[in-house]
């Protein structure tokens, strides 16, 4: 299976799945969390994880150091393979840490959309299935923010997490 890498910072990558992968929600794990998905379990267990967060599309890793991303990556991308094979038809991830799960999807995958014109976004608040969120740059006051707002975050923050509800421009 060929995933495509897309490195965020020097401990942080992306591990995108050419096909939507049998999951509903997201599964996160960190050194404190546990996830009931073996295959985070097996990423977590190398000890070099900080942050994993596994999606349909795909899988988010942060390493304890810079040095160990390249490892984590190898690793995780071997555990995929193994797992995909073995997955059962569908998984449910647990609602814990939504917040943090929100913050992680923020980031990845609307920030990026959000900066190529000058703008920003970060979580406010998240609470009963209500994402506050807050434009920066030049998304805070423009007149498609509304537009984007429900087209683009909240689609994608729906689609990534089924407790979200609704998004909601602060």
């Amino acid at each position: 299976m060929i995933i495509e890498e897309k490195n965020i910072s020097p401990t942080e990558t992306l591990l995108y799945f050419p096909e939507p992968q049998p999951i509903r929600g997201t599964f996160y794990h960190t050194p404190s969390t546990s996830s009931n998905l073996p295959l985070l379990q097996n990423i977590a267990e190398t000890g070099i994880a900080e942050i994993l967060l596994l999606t349909t599309d795909f899988l988010y890793l942060q390493s304890t150091t810079p040095e160990n991303l390249d490892d984590l990556t190898a690793i995780a991308l071997a555990e995929i393979d193994d797992y995909i094979v073995s997955a059962p038809a569908t998984q449910t991830a647990s609602e814990q840490q939504t917040a943090e799960k929100i913050r992680i999807i923020l980031k990845t995958v609307i920030a990026p959309y959000l900066q190529k014109d000058g703008g920003d976004i970060e979580l406010s608040d998240y609470k009963n299935g209500i994402v506050n969120v807050r434009f920066l740059g030049k998304c805070h006051g423009c007149p498609y923010a509304e537009k984007t707002l429900k087209n683009r975050v909240e689609k994608n923050l729906i689609r990534y997490l089924p407790e979200v509800r609704e998004a909601v421009l602060i």
